[in-house]
């Protein structure tokens, strides 16, 4: 593991898609981490949808997991 890995997995808590592009570009992984991203954010102001909340710490764990399994 690089200083580079952990400066991504650091980022990764605070913009999973970014750690995601850093690593893949915009690819499928990208593409998958950027809806999970984005819903769990606006899922914390939707009431109706607040238990879609899940879905930021899903697009963190995916996102460590990209980070540490394509070298």
């Amino acid at each position: 593991m690089t200083v580079g890995d952990i400066l991504k997995i650091i980022l990764a808590f605070i913009l999973p898609p970014l750690a995601v592009a850093t690593q893949v570009g915009f690819t499928g992984a990208f593409w998958l981490n950027l809806p999970f991203w984005l819903v769990g954010i606006c899922a914390k102001w939707l009431p109706m949808i607040g238990l879609l909340c899940v879905l930021y710490p899903i697009a963190i764990i995916h996102a460590i997991y990209i980070i540490l399994a394509r070298k």
